[in-house]
Protein backbone atom coordinates (compact mmCIF):
# COMPACT_ATOMS: atom_id res chain seq x y z
CA UNK A 1 0.00 0.00 0.00
CA UNK A 2 1.32 3.41 -0.99
CA UNK A 3 -0.01 4.99 2.21
CA UNK A 4 2.13 2.71 4.39
CA UNK A 5 5.48 3.41 2.69
CA UNK A 6 7.69 5.51 4.91
CA UNK A 7 10.64 7.59 3.71
CA UNK A 8 13.24 9.30 5.90
CA UNK A 9 16.19 11.69 5.77
CA UNK A 10 18.43 8.79 4.69
CA UNK A 11 18.92 8.94 0.92
CA UNK A 12 20.28 5.39 0.63
CA UNK A 13 17.31 3.92 2.49
CA UNK A 14 14.83 5.97 0.48
CA UNK A 15 16.42 4.76 -2.74
CA UNK A 16 16.13 1.13 -1.66
CA UNK A 17 12.50 1.56 -0.64
CA UNK A 18 11.46 3.23 -3.89
CA UNK A 19 13.56 0.87 -6.01
CA UNK A 20 11.93 -2.16 -4.42
CA UNK A 21 8.44 -0.68 -4.84
CA UNK A 22 9.03 0.16 -8.51
CA UNK A 23 10.63 -3.19 -9.36
CA UNK A 24 7.67 -4.99 -7.74
CA UNK A 25 5.35 -2.85 -9.87
CA UNK A 26 7.09 -3.83 -13.12
CA UNK A 27 9.73 -1.13 -13.61
CA UNK A 28 12.90 -2.61 -15.12
CA UNK A 29 15.50 -0.01 -14.09
CA UNK A 30 15.32 2.53 -11.24
CA UNK A 31 18.07 5.15 -10.83
CA UNK A 32 18.55 8.68 -9.52
CA UNK A 33 20.92 11.60 -10.07
CA UNK A 34 21.42 15.18 -8.95
CA UNK A 35 19.19 17.75 -10.64
CA UNK A 36 22.23 20.00 -10.99
CA UNK A 37 23.88 17.42 -13.25
CA UNK A 38 20.99 17.45 -15.76
CA UNK A 39 19.44 20.92 -15.46
CA UNK A 40 21.03 21.84 -18.79
CA UNK A 41 18.59 19.47 -20.53
CA UNK A 42 15.53 21.22 -19.08
CA UNK A 43 13.29 23.19 -21.42
CA UNK A 44 13.05 26.86 -20.37
CA UNK A 45 9.34 26.33 -19.74
CA UNK A 46 10.21 24.08 -16.80
CA UNK A 47 11.96 27.00 -15.13
CA UNK A 48 8.72 28.96 -15.11
CA UNK A 49 7.48 26.67 -12.35
CA UNK A 50 8.77 27.95 -8.99
CA UNK A 51 8.93 24.40 -7.61
CA UNK A 52 11.59 23.39 -10.14
CA UNK A 53 14.23 25.31 -8.21
CA UNK A 54 13.43 23.28 -5.06
CA UNK A 55 14.13 19.94 -6.70
CA UNK A 56 17.43 18.28 -5.83
CA UNK A 57 17.05 14.79 -7.31
CA UNK A 58 15.91 13.37 -10.65
CA UNK A 59 14.51 9.84 -10.58
CA UNK A 60 14.80 7.87 -13.82
CA UNK A 61 12.62 4.83 -14.45
CA UNK A 62 12.85 2.53 -17.46
CA UNK A 63 10.56 -0.20 -18.78
CA UNK A 64 11.99 -3.01 -20.91
CA UNK A 65 10.01 -3.14 -24.14
CA UNK A 66 8.72 -6.49 -25.34
CA UNK A 67 11.45 -8.20 -27.37
CA UNK A 68 8.72 -10.25 -29.08
CA UNK A 69 6.92 -7.10 -30.28
CA UNK A 70 10.17 -5.53 -31.50
CA UNK A 71 11.06 -8.64 -33.49
CA UNK A 72 8.06 -7.86 -35.72
CA UNK A 73 9.76 -4.64 -36.91
CA UNK A 74 11.88 -4.80 -40.07
CA UNK A 75 12.19 -1.55 -42.06
CA UNK A 76 9.31 0.39 -40.49
CA UNK A 77 7.13 0.52 -37.36
CA UNK A 78 4.18 -1.83 -37.05
CA UNK A 79 0.69 -1.20 -35.64
CA UNK A 80 1.60 -3.73 -32.93
CA UNK A 81 4.64 -1.67 -31.91
CA UNK A 82 2.63 1.57 -32.04
CA UNK A 83 0.08 0.20 -29.57
CA UNK A 84 2.81 -1.25 -27.34
CA UNK A 85 4.68 2.07 -27.39
CA UNK A 86 1.58 3.99 -26.31
CA UNK A 87 0.66 1.54 -23.57
CA UNK A 88 4.19 1.51 -22.16
CA UNK A 89 4.18 5.31 -22.01
CA UNK A 90 0.91 5.17 -20.08
CA UNK A 91 2.34 2.55 -17.72
CA UNK A 92 5.40 4.74 -17.07
CA UNK A 93 3.27 7.81 -16.44
CA UNK A 94 1.21 5.79 -13.96
CA UNK A 95 4.39 4.59 -12.22
CA UNK A 96 5.64 8.18 -12.00
CA UNK A 97 2.33 9.24 -10.41
CA UNK A 98 2.58 6.46 -7.84
CA UNK A 99 6.14 7.44 -6.92
CA UNK A 100 4.98 11.05 -6.71
CA UNK A 101 2.20 10.00 -4.32
CA UNK A 102 4.66 8.13 -2.08
CA UNK A 103 7.02 11.09 -1.93
CA UNK A 104 4.27 13.64 -1.28
CA UNK A 105 2.69 11.46 1.41
CA UNK A 106 6.01 11.69 3.23
CA UNK A 107 6.07 15.49 3.18
CA UNK A 108 8.42 16.04 0.23
CA UNK A 109 7.76 17.58 -3.17
CA UNK A 110 7.66 15.63 -6.44
CA UNK A 111 7.09 16.57 -10.07
CA UNK A 112 6.35 13.80 -12.63
CA UNK A 113 7.49 14.56 -16.18
CA UNK A 114 5.43 12.77 -18.89
CA UNK A 115 7.12 9.86 -20.63
CA UNK A 116 6.29 11.11 -24.12
CA UNK A 117 5.21 14.71 -24.56
CA UNK A 118 6.53 17.23 -27.08
CA UNK A 119 6.01 20.84 -25.99
CA UNK A 120 8.25 22.40 -28.65
CA UNK A 121 7.61 20.86 -32.08
CA UNK A 122 10.36 22.79 -33.86
CA UNK A 123 13.05 21.28 -31.63
CA UNK A 124 11.18 18.06 -30.77
CA UNK A 125 11.72 18.80 -27.07
CA UNK A 126 9.77 17.88 -24.00
CA UNK A 127 10.11 19.48 -20.57
CA UNK A 128 13.39 17.62 -20.17
CA UNK A 129 15.45 14.96 -21.89
CA UNK A 130 14.70 11.62 -20.22
CA UNK A 131 17.72 9.88 -21.75
CA UNK A 132 20.09 12.56 -20.41
CA UNK A 133 18.67 12.02 -16.92
CA UNK A 134 18.93 8.23 -17.25
CA UNK A 135 22.55 8.46 -18.45
CA UNK A 136 23.54 10.79 -15.60
CA UNK A 137 21.91 8.40 -13.12
CA UNK A 138 23.88 5.42 -14.44
CA UNK A 139 21.11 3.56 -16.29
CA UNK A 140 23.13 3.53 -19.52
CA UNK A 141 24.93 5.79 -21.99
CA UNK A 142 24.00 7.70 -25.14
CA UNK A 143 24.78 5.48 -28.11
CA UNK A 144 25.39 6.05 -31.79
CA UNK A 145 21.63 5.89 -32.36
CA UNK A 146 21.15 8.98 -30.16
CA UNK A 147 19.20 6.84 -27.67
CA UNK A 148 19.95 5.55 -24.21
CA UNK A 149 21.78 2.21 -24.38
CA UNK A 150 21.44 0.12 -21.24
CA UNK A 151 23.75 -2.81 -20.43
CA UNK A 152 20.77 -5.08 -19.79
CA UNK A 153 18.41 -4.22 -22.63
CA UNK A 154 20.26 -2.05 -25.12
CA UNK A 155 17.93 0.69 -26.38
CA UNK A 156 14.85 -1.50 -25.91
CA UNK A 157 13.46 0.70 -23.14
CA UNK A 158 11.11 3.61 -22.58
CA UNK A 159 11.78 6.21 -19.90
CA UNK A 160 10.06 8.54 -17.46
CA UNK A 161 11.40 11.03 -14.89
CA UNK A 162 10.29 12.35 -11.51
CA UNK A 163 11.93 15.43 -9.98
CA UNK A 164 11.92 15.65 -6.20
CA UNK A 165 13.49 17.23 -3.13
CA UNK A 166 13.36 13.95 -1.20
CA UNK A 167 16.82 12.68 -0.10
CA UNK A 168 18.04 9.97 -2.49
CA UNK A 169 21.23 8.07 -3.25
CA UNK A 170 22.65 8.95 -6.67
CA UNK A 171 24.13 6.62 -9.26
CA UNK A 172 27.28 7.18 -11.32
CA UNK A 173 27.33 7.61 -15.12
CA UNK A 174 28.57 4.60 -17.07
CA UNK A 175 31.84 4.97 -18.94
CA UNK A 176 31.23 2.22 -21.50
CA UNK A 177 30.25 3.06 -25.07
CA UNK A 178 29.03 1.17 -28.11
CA UNK A 179 32.47 -0.34 -28.67
CA UNK A 180 32.65 -2.36 -31.88
CA UNK A 181 28.88 -2.61 -32.33
CA UNK A 182 27.52 -0.82 -35.41
CA UNK A 183 24.22 -2.68 -35.81
CA UNK A 184 22.14 0.49 -35.69
CA UNK A 185 24.00 2.13 -38.61
CA UNK A 186 22.95 -0.46 -41.14
CA UNK A 187 19.38 -0.59 -39.80
CA UNK A 188 18.54 3.13 -39.97
CA UNK A 189 16.11 3.80 -42.87
CA UNK A 190 17.06 7.50 -42.83
CA UNK A 191 20.84 6.94 -42.65
CA UNK A 192 20.83 9.40 -39.76
CA UNK A 193 23.16 7.31 -37.55
CA UNK A 194 26.90 7.78 -37.91
CA UNK A 195 29.96 6.20 -36.29
CA UNK A 196 30.16 8.99 -33.72
CA UNK A 197 27.10 9.82 -31.57
CA UNK A 198 27.97 13.51 -31.96
CA UNK A 199 27.35 13.25 -35.71
CA UNK A 200 23.83 11.86 -35.42
CA UNK A 201 21.58 13.70 -37.92
CA UNK A 202 18.41 14.47 -35.98
CA UNK A 203 16.74 16.28 -38.88
CA UNK A 204 16.91 13.14 -41.05
CA UNK A 205 15.51 11.03 -38.21
CA UNK A 206 12.61 13.43 -37.61
CA UNK A 207 11.82 13.58 -41.33
CA UNK A 208 11.70 9.78 -41.58
CA UNK A 209 9.49 9.51 -38.51
CA UNK A 210 7.11 12.07 -40.02
CA UNK A 211 6.91 9.96 -43.19
CA UNK A 212 6.09 6.85 -41.17
CA UNK A 213 3.40 8.75 -39.27
CA UNK A 214 1.72 9.83 -42.52
CA UNK A 215 2.01 6.45 -44.24
CA UNK A 216 1.36 4.11 -41.33
CA UNK A 217 -1.36 6.12 -39.59
CA UNK A 218 0.27 5.52 -36.21
CA UNK A 219 -0.77 7.88 -33.43
CA UNK A 220 2.75 8.76 -32.39
CA UNK A 221 5.78 9.75 -34.41
CA UNK A 222 7.73 6.50 -34.02
CA UNK A 223 10.15 4.28 -35.90
CA UNK A 224 11.62 1.53 -33.71
CA UNK A 225 14.04 0.12 -36.30
CA UNK A 226 17.24 1.11 -34.48
CA UNK A 227 15.60 0.28 -31.15
CA UNK A 228 15.22 -3.30 -32.35
CA UNK A 229 18.81 -3.36 -33.65
CA UNK A 230 20.25 -2.36 -30.25
CA UNK A 231 19.57 -5.47 -28.19
CA UNK A 232 21.90 -5.37 -25.20
CA UNK A 233 22.85 -8.53 -23.41
CA UNK A 234 19.38 -9.01 -21.95
CA UNK A 235 17.44 -9.35 -25.21
CA UNK A 236 15.99 -12.77 -25.94
CA UNK A 237 17.50 -14.45 -28.97
CA UNK A 238 15.45 -16.53 -31.39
Amino acid sequence: MISTIQLSADGADNFKILDRYCKDAGISIFKACSVKSVAGSFHPALGENSYTARMTAAISMAFHLSDAVLEGIFDRPTPHYAMHYNRVNSFLDDAALRVTAIIQNNGYNAMPIPASQIIDKSSQRGYLNHKIVAAAAGAGFIGRNNLLVTPEFGSRVRLVTVLTDAPLEFGEPLKDGCGECYACLASCPAQAIKESPENFELAKCVEQISKFQRLMFVAKGICGVCVKACEGRGAKKK
